[in-house]
């Protein structure tokens, strides 16, 4: 059933007087509570005892934290919808076997996973990644917040730690809670779901389960309808002994969405392979205990397994000069499962102690073990060990720390799992990686915060160089310019960075954070469709090495509340990135040099209206097209009302995103968003 953009202006204006009718009529207490405003200056500190994996405080001015109060703004439904309006980043929905890219400061490496400090080896150690994209479909509901650490080095979360890391904190319930929500929306989508918690003497727990489906625009294989089920139980034994278990489970369908027919977006094979996976089947599962021996010594042990059983079918059509699509052919037998079995498996345990007053020193380890078939063949191993030492002097805060990174590879097949086989590496040993991270934070008063960190680390690289890529027959692709046979191969990459960083706490004006950073790039890799010679005259392909130096600046904003009517927050970031050579340098420009965003609020009583704005400035790429092209400069505009009904315990809103624009994409030519799309709907507190 479709619905016309008139009839759910019409439904919305109806609900909207049928509340405000309500409102007036009953006057009762808010939906939220409410409480008077106060500001309070001064640090927030966490203790490393008690959450071992978190951040020394010189990172503070380079964590992005994203609120539940942030997700409602912003309409959130996932993880992934919460990360769209974070500080230099870019949240990329892309038509591919992996949907979601989150890319941080113009990285072409996705951030790193966590979930409550359990690292989840999701892109592995670099850029061979595990191609697992299930933690950005955890459903906004359970989520308590989201902390962002933008660079690297961390030494505690992520298997690496250099492309930065999203820690997603999980909700807990001290009584019984349960709420519900239903939407609909442009394209004939639907997003359902329910959320009970409690508490029970020393046991916490927490259910969900939700539904979102779509048609997707017409004629472009963008059906999906996905099941998302996660539970959690906790329990606590006094301030001595904390178990938490939870998972979480997707099954469903999902289409590759085809792009618009685009000459330049026309690697044929690109545009005749469309993908299906049907049933798609991801779950992961994590598990801490930490035990507190004394005030002084904590120790926590962390598992994590993630499960990817997909079914994957691939078609084979044709695509006309007009851009219309011909079916040919299956490609396989219906029904016959071609069945790609994931599965990644991490183990760490962690030791805090305070050998003297105002000292913590942190030790960790951590394991990691996949097999990955579904994405190329391979099955690794990842060790790391860390030591990060925390002294406070006064008011001044510094830490030391290194860390040690080494893969193991049981079986791994050339051109990050693409190449051939026969070129295979099996039971080796890869070299030892150095990371390390040195800062210090000084709280000049209440209200102003410094800090600087100096960090150093490697990326693992695919050792396997001079991969000749072969199609599907076993022969040799070549350039079909020159004719001449492609090669491939990268470098490991060595980063160093330094960031200095500044926090203003003013009433007036609001929460500040500035953040100048400096980064040196040895042998950074970039994505490319265009074949290219290397220093030696030899052609290769996809993928290349460059030295990159960028020097940035971030401002976060975070504002009071302005005549007890109007907020605000916002992020703006720049950077500029040149490249090194023999010759000189030139300016590098297949990163976006300015990306911006902001969301104004408006609420008064029972009514709130919030508006969102994204902006990226324009860049270059090649990457899946047939020759470089200019990207960007796009700008798009969400915008929500909301409309509360205490008397009942609901909310009734209509969001309208990409307001200005159809033709709104996140990535490239040839994997288009869905542009503008409007939705209503309901959510109910109990």
């Amino acid at each position: 059933m479709k619905i016309k953009p008139a009839y759910i202006i019409i439904y919305i204006l109806s609900a909207l007087a049928l509340a405000q009718g309500m409102a007036f009529a009953q006057e009762p207490e808010p939906l939220t509570d409410s409480l008077p405003e106060v500001t309070v200056f001064g640090r927030r500190r966490t203790s490393p005892l008690k959450v071992l994996t978190v951040e020394p405080p010189a990172w503070e001015s380079s964590i992005t934290c994203i609120t539940p109060d942030d997700n409602r703004k912003t309409a959130a439904h996932h993880l992934f919808d919460a990360l769209k309006y974070s500080l230099n980043g870019m949240a990329s929905t892309q038509g591919r076997r992996k949907k979601h890219y989150y890319l941080l400061r113009g990285q072409n490496v996705a951030a790193d996973y966590a979930v409550n400090g359990v690292s989840l080896s999701t892109n592995g150690a670099g850029p061979m990644a595990e191609w697992v994209e299930a933690p950005s479909l955890l459903p906004e509901s359970i989520i308590e917040s989201v902390e962002i650490v933008r660079s690297g080095n961390s030494l505690l979360l992520g298997f690496s730690g250099l492309n930065g890391v999203i820690n997603v904190k999980t909700k807990t319930f001290d009584r019984a809670t349960t709420r519900a929500e239903a939407e609909y929306g442009s394209f004939n989508t639907l997003h359902a779901g329910l959320l009970h918690g409690g508490k029970i003497k020393n046991f916490q727990y927490v259910f969900s389960l939700y539904n979102d489906r779509t048609d997707g625009p017409a004629g472009r294989h963008s059906y999906e309808n996905l099941w998302n089920f996660y539970g959690k139980i906790g329990y606590r034994y006094k301030e001595k002994l904390d178990v938490n278990l939870e998972s979480f489970y997707i099954y469903g369908t999902r289409f590759v969405t085809q792009s618009v027919f685009d000459t330049l977006a026309a690697p044929q094979s690109q545009l005749a392979d469309l993908w299906e996976y049907d049933p798609m089947r991801y779950s992961v599962t994590t598990a801490r205990i930490k035990y507190r021996a004394s005030e002084s010594a904590s120790t926590e042990l962390q598992f994590s397994y993630i499960l990817n059983r997909m079914d994957l079918y691939p078609d084979r059509y044709h695509f006309v000069s007009t851009g219309k699509v011909i079916e040919l052919s299956d490609s396989i037998i219906r029904n016959r499962a071609f069945c790609e079995p994931d599965s990644i498996f991490t183990a760490a345990v962690f030791q805090a102690f305070s050998p003297v007053e105002r000292n913590v020193a942190r030790a960790g380890v951590m394991f990691a073990s996949s097999a990955n078939y579904a994405h190329g063949k391979s099955k690794k191993k990842i060790l790391s060990a860390t030591v990060l030492d925390q002294h406070t002097f006064g008011r001044t805060d510094v830490h030391l720390g290194v860390k040690l990174i080494r893969e193991y590879y049981d079986y791994y097949v050339p051109y990050q799992g693409f190449g051939d086989e026969t070129n295979a590496v099996s039971n080796e040993w890869q070299p030892t990686l150095f990371n390390i991270s040195a800062g210090v934070s000084f709280p000049v008063n209440s209200r102003y915060l410094l800090n600087c960190v100096i960090n150093s680390g490697a990326l693992p690289a695919d050792r396997t160089a001079l991969q000749q890529p072969a199609d599907a027959a076993g022969n040799p692709i070549t350039d079909e310019n020159t004719g001449k046979p492609l090669v491939s191969g990268l470098k490991r990459e060595n980063r160093t960075g330094v960031e200095l960083g500044l926090k203003q706490y003013l009433p007036d004006a609001g929460h500040l954070t500035w953040t100048l950073f400096l980064l040196n790039q040895k042998n950074t890799s970039e994505y490319t469709r265009t074949p290219y010679y290397d220093g030696n005259s030899v052609l290769r392909y996809y993928m290349k090495n460059l030295d990159l130096r960028t020097a940035g600046v971030e401002l976060a904003f975070r504002s009071p509340m302005w005549i007890g009517l109007f907020s605000a927050f916002g992020n703006i970031s720049y950077k500029y990135v040149y490249r090194s050579e023999p010759s000189g340098r030139t300016r590098y420009d297949k990163q976006p040099p300015l990306i911006a965003n902001a969301c104004l609020s408006f609420v008064k009583k029972y009514t709130e209206i919030h508006l969102m704005a994204k902006y990226v400035s324009s860049y270059r790429s090649d990457r899946f097209l047939k020759r470089e092209v200019n990207m960007g400069n796009y700008s798009n505009v969400d915008v929500q009302v909301i409309r509360h009904i205490p008397a009942l315990y609901t909310e009734l809103y209509v969001v309208a995103n990409n307001l200005f624009d159809v033709r709104y994409a996140t990535v490239s030519p040839i994997y288009p968003d869905f542009g503008r799309q409007i939705r209503v709907g309901a959510r109910w507190r109990f």
